[in-house]
């Protein structure tokens, strides 16, 4: 049987019992202004701790129809977690951009449907201490994203992530939430649809006021409604709905008529916007225009000519062979302008999850015959970037070619290139446009930690929300003469954060290499200071390039020369005052031949004043848990500081006895979670200190608290065996399953040849048949704990016919998505079928042995061996045994799964009927169970 784990849970009303003391009574000063002056223990790796999520770690919300109705955010724990704090940036105006290529439009429009977590559910808002994140950095190209999730087993509204907003955001870019109601074949059900378009006695729509109140409180900009739960017209055309239709498809015009004026009152109550998907007809019918015509414009614009959804994504077969002479788009542009609705809030959908960059696309179908496209673009799953690459070079590469183009300069027009990069198209949009102005140029992770050039972690991290503003250019280099240099990310130096900037190549004595990084439209004011930190290998001189909005263009030298170590370059920019720079640049010169220089940008910033000092002056616990024999810990802090409109982040470390600090992480929200904690064997106590950090790095005094480990010194003993039914003579191996403060271990076997032994997993053999105990003592200094199992081991002559007995029998379920994935799925042999339920968990599946046979082991094959992600796997699940079908006996409880295939072995009991429980279906808050194989096993009577 796996190995129960402890768990304890201390709530805030128990903090004072266990010695947490008043936030007054916690005050220290340690940090100053000079960075200098404090000690660092650099942070380790922590790759144990890397896929451990504590329980009380928050989660990005997601919810069926009715959970959200009954939702309440004062009473939602997570919320403060889930909430965005960067308000949307405005963007320069695009009249005020320069056009890099001469295909670019300033009325074309990007939106993308991109998966930024790996599933709807189990997504901390803050990231985790992992480096893998889709990081997406090329928010100049888009002007919309969609937070694209939602499934049957999860929940289909599904609002953003709290760090994707607030990396979006600090871009520009508003982020829509997915309304998703799947097809029938993925689990779709009318009943959520008409959950949805519920109207009350008043004849209002309860779900419109709780988008609304989601979009306030969590801080995003609207809804992605994506309507495919009906049929379509060939299936109408075939099937009688009243009798033979599943439930889930019954969608009709009235669903549709619903839904207009759903989305039209929506509009009327607020400014958020709603984007619809061209899917669902104004007749009730799933049917894809792949454009905007008479069927669907009914969701655009009503009969009165009243706006209802503000834009709409087109279906993506327009770029077709069977379509493509029916040219779509250029009819879409053409119904849009007589019906006066802007043909660039449509958006040509092209999906490019399977094959990125290598998706065909017929490119002339967009455009007119002089190059302007007729609607904006629309993305589905961009993210194959991220999901396709082995390595963080490969998802680099890979986002560039999408958007810039194949030579990774957005000036470059190229012509059958295959795929087009967004630049040739996209105008880069850009958020300089006001002081302060800062960026170290983190892409939002990192293998390490880096504060003002010094490293202070070496543990993996995401947090979107950290993200800066990136160039805005990737990349525009000029080389003269024989220079090379070429830009990347470089993760292995930063100032501050993750990585940094590096131009590398080689570089000839006195013969510059121009960069042009970002477009503005920025004012100079007479107090604007500006600086730039760089280091390089070998001694070069900077100049900072400016070209202003009157046509002019200006040179200025850096004050000092930047060398190995990280140099604050200052420019004088007093005597352009008043006038408004449209690009910044920076020009690098060598006074002497230099092969394979590495220059790296690590900070801008464009200030008029300093930042005044933020002191901490509150730092609470407000609960912890402790979980894996309670050797980590998830810990929720919550914080206040002075200035607080000048505080740009939190840093939050773990303060060691000698005093120096060890970084756990950054937060911009005024709290943090720190998940998976280990804990100091030398200490029942973890004291934390939280810093605010300004825009200019500046810090000012830090506060403490603490929190009590449990006791955990005395061990608890628990083991398994590798089978527990076997033939005379037959060895087993047995594994030590007991608490890691274990120090000795003294194992009995009644009625092996070895009845004792020491060792951790010890082999043992068993000659004569009976059934045996075992035993195992589990010891340290303070004290000991025995675990024994009577009738435990089995051994008998019919052990030679021990076999799967459960293949090809008969299987029933508590429920199953359709019948290519029903209970008889479990037990064909195959990994290639499943059978999967959705809905409100447990979910269980029994099957009939057909007569009643002693069993001890039973295998199951998770989603992750059936090729799905590891997050679905089954987390907790419970096996019992029946003889009658009646009455059923528990044999195997596992709480915490993370494993592909599990192997559950108990002492042998007579069992005619098994069922598998899942009550928790997967690692995080699917609901749905994937389960690919069941094998029981054991010797048939």
């Amino acid at each position: 049987m796996n190995k129960l784990k402890l768990k304890t849970i201390i709530a805030m009303s128990m903090f004072l019992a266990i010695g947490i003391m008043s936030c007054s009574e916690r005050t220290v000063t340690t940090s100053s202004n000079n960075i200098s002056t404090i000690n660092y223990s650099v942070t380790g790796e922590a790759e144990e701790a890397e896929n451990i999520k504590i329980s009380n770690m928050p989660i990005t919300p997601f919810w069926f129809p009715e959970e959200l109705l009954k939702w309440d955010p004062t009473k939602d724990e997570d919320i403060k977690y889930n909430k965005a704090t960067i308000p949307l940036a405005e963007r320069v105006s695009k009249e005020n951009l320069p056009l890099i290529n001469k295909t670019q439009n300033k009325d074309f429009n990007i939106v993308v449907l991109s998966m930024m977590n790996e599933s709807t559910s189990g997504n901390s808002p803050q990231g985790l201490n992992k480096f893998d994140s889709n990081t997406f950095s090329y928010w100049q190209y888009i002007d919309k994203l969609v937070y694209w999730g939602g499934s049957s087993g999860e929940g289909i509204i599904v609002p953003p992530s709290a760090d994707v907003i607030n990396s979006a955001h600090k871009n520009g870019v508003p982020v829509l939430g997915t309304i998703f109601f799947p097809t029938t074949e993925h689990g779709g059900k009318a009943e959520w649809v008409e959950q949805f378009l519920y109207k009350d006695e008043n004849g209002n729509f309860p779900m419109i006021d709780k988008l609304i109140e989601v979009c306030e409180v969590l801080g995003f900009d609207g809804w992605f409604i994506n309507q495919e739960t009906g049929l379509t017209i060939k299936e109408n055309n075939f099937i009688d709905q009243s009798e033979t239709v599943q439930e889930g498809a019954k969608i009709t015009k009235t669903h549709a008529e619903l839904m207009q004026e759903f989305i039209r009152e929506f509009n009327k109550k607020s400014d958020y916007e709603i984007m619809w998907y061209d899917s669902l007809t104004k007749d009730g019918e799933m049917d894809w225009q792949n454009a905007l015509t008479e069927k669907n414009d009914y969701f655009l614009i009503d009969a009165d000519k009243e706006k209802v959804a503000d834009s709409m994504f087109l279906n993506f077969w327009w770029t077709t062979n069977r379509l493509a002479e029916q040219e779509l788009l250029r009819e879409s542009n053409l119904r849009a302008i007589s019906l006066g609705i802007n043909p660039y809030s449509l958006y040509a959908g092209i999906d490019i999850q399977a094959n990125g960059t290598n998706t065909q696309i017929r490119w002339g179908l967009l455009t007119d015959d002089n190059n302007i496209p007729y609607t904006s673009l629309g993305i589905y799953c961009p993210s194959w970037t991220f999901f396709s690459s082995n390595n963080v070079d490969e998802f680099m590469s890979k986002e560039n070619r999408l958007w810039v183009n194949e030579l990774g300069d957005p000036r470059a027009n190229i012509e059958d290139a295959g795929f087009i990069g967004m630049s040739t198209y996209a105008v880069e949009n850009t958020v300089i446009n006001s002081i302060p102005f800062t960026t170290n140029f983190n892409i939002g992770n990192g293998y390490n930690f880096f504060v003002n050039g010094e490293k202070v972690s070496s543990m993996d991290w995401n947090n979107r929300s950290l993200a800066d503003v990136m160039p805005t250019y990737r990349w525009i280099i000029d080389n003269e003469g024989d220079n090379s240099l070429k830009a990347s990310i470089d993760y292995s130096k930063a100032y501050y954060g993750g990585n940094s900037i590096k131009l590398a190549g080689n570089l000839k004595a006195n013969t510059p290499s121009e960069i042009k990084l970002f477009s503005s439209d920025l004012k100079i004011e007479n107090d604007t200071q500006f600086t730039t930190i760089l280091s390089a290998s070998s001694d070069v001189s900077i100049k900072l390039i400016l070209d202003f909005d009157d046509g002019s263009s200006e040179e200025i030298e850096g004050n000092t020369i930047v060398s190995s170590d990280w140099t604050k370059v200052n420019f004088d920019v007093s005597k352009f005052t008043g006038k408004v720079i449209r690009s910044i640049s920076y020009k690098i010169l060598s006074d002497k031949d230099v092969s394979n220089i590495s220059v790296n940008f690590g900070n801008i910033s464009i200030n008029s004043k300093n930042a005044n000092v933020s002191d901490i002056i509150s730092v609470n616990v407000d609960n912890v848990v402790f979980e894996e024999e309670d050797m980590y810990a998830g810990v929720r802090l919550s914080f206040d500081a002075s200035n607080k409109n000048d505080v740009k982040h939190y840093e939050i470390y773990k303060v060691n006895e000698d005093e120096s600090l060890t970084f756990l992480g950054a937060s911009i929200n005024e709290n943090y979670f720190v998940n998976a904690l280990t804990r100091d064997n030398k200490s029942n106590t973890t004291t934390f200190e939280v810093v605010a950090v300004n825009n200019d790095l500046s810090r000012g005094n830090g506060m403490r608290t603490k929190i009590e480990w449990p006791d955990n010194s005395i061990p608890k003993s628990d083991f398994t065996a590798s089978k527990t039914l076997i033939s005379p003579g037959e060895e087993i191996t047995f594994t030590n399953l007991s608490s890691q403060v274990t120090e000795n271990l003294e194992w009995t076997f009644e009625g092996a040849t070895v009845q004792n032994s020491t060792e951790i997993s010890p082999t043992v053999k068993y000659e004569n048949e009976g059934t045996y105990k075992v035993s195992l003592k589990a010891k340290n200094s303070s004290g000991e704990d025995i675990k024994t199992i009577e009738n435990y081991i089995t051994v008998t002559k019919d052990a030679e016919n021990f076999k799967n007995l459960s293949n090809s029998k008969n299987a029933e379920a508590s429920s199953f998505v359709n019948s290519n994935e029903a209970p008889n799925f479990a037990f064909d042999g195959k990994l290639d079928t499943k059978w999967c339920a959705t809905g409100t968990p447990p979910h269980n599946i029994t099957v009939d042995l057909g007569s009643v046979s002693l069993i001890s082991e039973v295998k199951i094959a998770h989603a992750e061996a059936g090729g799905e992600s590891d997050s679905m796997n089954t987390s907790a699940y419970i096996i019992e045994v029946s003889e009658d079908g009646d009455n059923f006996t528990e044999i195997v409880n596992v709480k915490k799964n993370s494993k592909a295939n599990t192997i559950d072995t108990f002492k042998a009991i007579p069992a005619r009927y098994v069922r598998v429980i899942a009550t928790k279906p997967t690692q995080g808050s699917d609901s749905a169970v994937r389960i690919y194989e069941i094998e029981v096993s054991g010797i048939q009577k």
